[in-house]
């Protein structure tokens, strides 16, 4: 395909360096969960998923940088694929690793996530409603 015809996705810096925190959040949960495996219930299992989680964070990272998407239907079927496989394992980790200490705070983790989203869009909307 000519680089003519081809689309390039402009990346934004704010979700490249996002994407860049949680990556060394969780590179940085997944030696912690080694070094404390004895203290870290379930953590064979913890490690597992936060080792499947980041090479495809690494991808999204990449992704993300390089301006990598196109129009092709694949090129978003990939990247969904990529972004759903980091979230899910990676989220999936730190909520287990929470779950081992406290499953209090594993619950209030789950609660505030929709509530502050919600908190968040909130001041969105009206801030750029233009009735007001």
């Amino acid at each position: 395909m000519d680089d003519d015809t081809r689309e390039m996705a402009i990346p934004e810096p704010g979700l490249r360096s996002a994407v860049s925190a949680y990556l060394g959040f969780i590179a940085a949960l997944f030696l912690t969960v080694i070094i404390a495996s004895g203290s870290v219930a379930r953590s064979g299992f913890i490690v597992g998923l936060l080792a499947v989680s980041l090479p495809a964070l690494g991808a999204w990272h990449y992704i993300e940088s390089s301006g990598w998407m196109g129009p092709e239907p694949m090129c978003k079927i990939v990247r969904a694929v990529v972004i759903t496989v980091a979230l899910a394992c990676s989220l999936y980790g730190v909520f287990l690793t929470v779950w081992s200490f406290t499953g209090l705070g594993a619950f209030l983790v789950v609660v505030q996530v929709p509530l502050w989203y919600l908190a968040i869009s909130g001041v969105a909307y009206f801030r750029d409603d233009p009735g007001r």
